[in-house]
């Protein structure tokens, strides 16, 4: 029995390039509703905006603008390796191109959109895939895309890594159905791609959905027949040119995608290598006996969420207070669920209706089963036994695993809608749809303003940071500036270092109480003996307060007044701020012991690369300690005139190298052995990857 080309493209769900552009053009149409301000120069402010990715992408940018890949940020704190703490993307393909040609917000803006649109695409592309109408494939995307990451617009990983969830999918679906051995090579791709873009829970989810999808699909595919698409390119690769439906193996196809996703390791290499080895010195190399929920779970009585969104979303309950119940600490937007109401309308229509049977194929059970796990997994019950399994400890957030239950229920929503309108007049089907899809959009959207700590603005608070006085001023300041004040990691915009930080996954110095600044921190009151100890010996130069100083300060007033800048990020309209300097610091260069005579300056300072020139009277006795306020970490290595000098760690945090008397030039230089590991790594699987593709086009029989 030979199968004709259309009937075969009907029955694998491909789709016409005219088709997809209408997709792509709908899913840009929607990000206009959604983010139009995004679109038209405005942007986003609240939560980690501005106080986490901003301040990493501007440290980014800049490095890009002058030919340096940002290896290491030497404004947060004392430092910390950039690329290692992953969630800046340093080597993703769209950060590169877009902060590289854009500026700071419209970059941002714009990786935003482009995910929005993709993971649109890539979600219709893959329903398609399962056979669902183009109006099913529509509103699974819809559903899935608007339902689960809107919530989340602060958590900039949430869209990028969910864009890549439905691309690893249908790279799988494709070559099940196809045997194509193009598309495990894809697979691998899009995986790697997903972890260099960075904070990698969803690809771990991912990763795990696609290895349960794997197994189920062939434990429930017996029989099934693999269906062969002919392309003319192709034609002479395959063993019959009339292609007709054939029996596969199972084994080599799933030996062959579980490999594809093995290799997307070593292809990220250059991320993961990196961020592998901050874990062993982070916060996070010593786990503690507990797991705290409070990173994210959903209680079991919030799913009604599903049902009931007015209850929950539109009174005036203060929700995260409500949520935790006296159990756990979560948030509104960790434990976030929702799939829209007439989509949950058709779901529950269709597993209930005597139609159930053509709802429930054999895809639509593999997803309802894979959803339903998710589900039961949100509210953290099972982290006593799944800590002990590799990944799950260290992935906190459980109510995060809603993306695969909003993903099922996505897929399920879509396979109803075909089955309840199969029958409908095409007159009836056109204001039917009009309707649902009006009416969902217009829920989503007011459910995603309602469920978020981030907010659309049309004027965004960096839009006015070159008119900020503060910058300037600091700016004119004759040594590097660091900053003590609140906001951790926000005035680092001002292209200064700051303390207090903000890390995700940071250096562990940052995290010890022998080694931070005490607390309470005294932004309000007066400093202690012990704080003012340490804000002088870590280098810290200036304060900047919300309030004038207590007397116990030993600072001096330099500038009062509003920041456009500043008090537009901190919501602080018409309100003064104090800018003050510290006395009696080292700054960020020093000599010990303490000498009128010894001079020390740094006359290049860059992320990844600080020159300093210091003289020491040929009297001195013995060698003179020159430090470095900057955090000390695995990569950094000091020169002094050019010749390899031991570096020596400083009060268990800084950098230190002794010097003779005389004229010397120190360098210090960040050049991490892991970097040119994982680069190497990664160039070498690519390489591996291209010959292996080579092979397979050109010489099928090798494999055969």
């Amino acid at each position: 029995m030979q199968v004709s080309e259309p009937t075969r493209e009907a029955e694998l769900g491909n789709e016409t390039w005219p088709r997809r552009g209408r997709v792509a053009l709908l899913a840009l149409a929607l990000t206009i509703v959604f983010w139009h301000p995004l679109w038209f120069g405005g942007g986003l402010v609240g939560s980690d905006i501005y106080a986490y990715f901003l301040p990493q992408k501007q440290v980014y940018a800049q490095s890009l603008a002058a030919g340096e890949l940002p290896l290491w940020n030497n404004r947060v704190g004392h430092g910390y390796p950039q690329l290692a703490e992953s969630q800046s993307g340093v080597c993703y393909p769209f950060h590169l191109v877009l902060y590289r040609v854009l500026s700071l917000n419209a970059a941002y803006n714009a990786n935003v959109i482009i995910h929005y649109a993709l993971a649109f695409w890539f979600t219709w592309l893959y329903a398609r895939r399962l056979k669902l109408s183009p109006v099913g494939a529509a509103l699974a995307a819809l559903v899935y895309v608007y339902g689960w990451c809107p919530a989340r617009i602060c958590l900039e990983w949430s869209i990028i890594g969910g864009t890549w969830l439905p691309a690893a999918l249908l790279c799988v679906e494709n070559f099940w159905r196809t045997r194509f051995w193009r598309y495990p090579i894809l697979l691998t791709i899009v995986l790697a791609l997903q972890m260099l873009a960075g904070h990698f829970l969803l690809a771990f989810l991912t990763q795990m959905t696609l290895v349960a999808y794997v197994v189920v699909r062939v434990w429930w595919g017996r029989g099934e027949e693999a269906e062969v698409r002919g392309q003319r390119s192709e034609v002479r690769h395959q063993r019959t040119t009339d292609h007709p439906l054939r029996r596969f193996s199972k084994a080599r196809p799933v030996a062959g995608l579980l490999l594809a996703i093995a290799a997307a390791f070593p292809l990220a290499a250059v991320q993961l290598v990196p961020t592998w080895e901050l874990k062993q010195f982070s916060q996070r190399a010593v786990e503690g006996p507990d797991l705290h929920l409070g990173q994210g779970h959903i209680p079991v009585w919030y799913w009604s969420q599903v049902v009931a969104p007015w209850f929950w979303y539109f009174d005036d309950i203060d929700l995260n207070r409500a949520l935790p119940a006296g159990s756990a600490l979560t948030n509104k937007v960790e434990a976030h669920l929702y799939f829209g109401l007439l989509p949950f309308a058709l779901i529950v229509w269709g597993l209930c209706s005597r139609s159930r049977r053509d709802v429930l194929r054999r895809p639509i059970v593999v997803w309802l089963m894979i959803g339903l796990a998710a589900l039961v997994y949100t509210p953290g019950w099972f982290i006593p036994i799944t800590r002990h399994l590799p990944g799950f400890r260290f992935f906190e957030g459980p109510g995060r695993y809603g993306v695969i239950t909003t993903f099922a229920m996505a897929l399920i929503a879509g396979a109803c809608w075909d089955v309840v309108s199969r029958n409908w007049r095409s007159h009836v089907r056109t204001v039917v749809i009009a309707v649902v899809f009006g009416l969902t959009i217009a829920d989503l959207w007011i459910v995603s303003r309602f469920v978020t700590t981030a907010f659309l603005t049309w004027h965004p608070p960096i839009s006015s940071i070159a008119r900020s006085p503060i910058r300037d001023y600091l700016s004119a300041w004759p040594e590097p500036v660091r900053l003590f004040c609140r906001g951790a990691n926000l005035p680092t915009l001002l292209d200064v270092a700051s303390t207090p930080t903000y890390l995700g996954l940071g250096p562990a110095a940052y995290f010890d109480p022998n080694l931070r600044l005490p607390e309470p921190l005294p932004f309000d009151g007066p400093v202690s003996v012990e704080q003012l100890d340490w804000l002088r010996r870590a280098g810290v130069t200036h304060v900047l307060s919300f309030t004038t100083l207590d007397r116990s300060w030993p600072v001096q007033g330099l500038w009062v007044g509003e920041d456009p800048f500043l008090n537009a990020a901190w919501a602080r309209s018409r309100q003064p701020l104090y800018l003050y300097g510290l006395f009696g610091s080292r700054g960020r260069i020093a000599c010990e012991p303490v000498d009128k005579t010894h001079q020390v300056r740094i006359t290049d300072y860059r992320a990844c690369e600080i020159v300093a020139e210091a003289s020491i009277p040929d009297n001195a006795v013995g060698s003179v300690r020159v430090i470095l306020t900057d955090l000390a970490f695995s990569g950094w290595t000091v020169t002094v005139d050019g010749q390899p000098a031991e570096s020596v760690l400083v009060e268990g945090m800084f950098r230190g190298v002794d010097v003779s008397p005389g004229q010397h030039t120190i360098v210090w230089r960040y050049q991490p052995a892991t970097v040119r590991w994982g680069a190497a790594i990664s160039l070498v699987t690519a390489f591996l990857l291209a010959v292996i593709g080579h092979l397979r086009y050109w010489h099928p029989k090798w494999f055969s």
